[in-house]
């Protein structure tokens, strides 16, 4: 009943990509070209293993994730965002405009976090605005730059990083 009501309650554009992409979960895949998409596509935001930088939240523990989860969080990042990770646009007085997610706030300045590990702090006394954007910094449309069979690929690679050294037979990999 759950899952129905969060379908019904999904924007119309989103759910018809998830409904696009649910071919996704059974594709033929290879982690290790998802590996090199997510350091492509991913890794300015997110870790896994020794690839990206901890901007987003950590997805490196995937195995209480399941396949499906991935794909909605991917596809849908504002389906169910976590209170740390909303994105936050700040006004500077000088005009300045900057995207991010608050990392730490004093009273006298603002810490923002952003893509590629980049951190900004402004003084408060240099803040003409700062608003929430109730929304994850990951932005919404991520299925324009892969295909189905390439994000089967990427899930993949997030699901198995800690098997891929070689320790691990190719056909226990999922």
């Amino acid at each position: 009943r759950v899952k129905k009501l969060i379908v019904a309650n999904a924007p119309a554009d989103r759910s018809k990509v998830l409904a696009d992409y649910q071919a996704a979960l059974t594709h033929e895949h290879d982690p290790l070209r998802g590996r090199e998409l997510f350091a492509k596509n991913c890794a300015q935001c997110h870790k896994v293993g020794d690839i990206g930088v901890e901007v987003a939240p950590n997805i490196s523990d995937s195995r209480v994730k399941t396949q499906e989860q991935l794909l909605v969080d991917i596809l849908d990042p504002n389906r169910a965002v976590d209170n740390n990770y909303f994105s936050y646009t700040l006004v500077e007085t000088s005009g300045k405009v900057s995207t991010g997610i608050i990392s730490s706030e004093t009273s006298s300045s603002v810490t923002l976090k952003q893509p590629e590990g980049k951190t900004i702090t402004i003084l408060r006394s240099d803040i003409e605005e700062l608003k929430p954007n109730g929304a994850s910094l990951m932005p919404v449309g991520f299925e324009k730059q892969l295909t189905v069979a390439q994000l089967a690929d990427v899930i993949s690679f997030v699901k198995n990083w800690r098997y891929l050294d070689g320790q691990v037979p190719k056909e226990v990999i999922k």
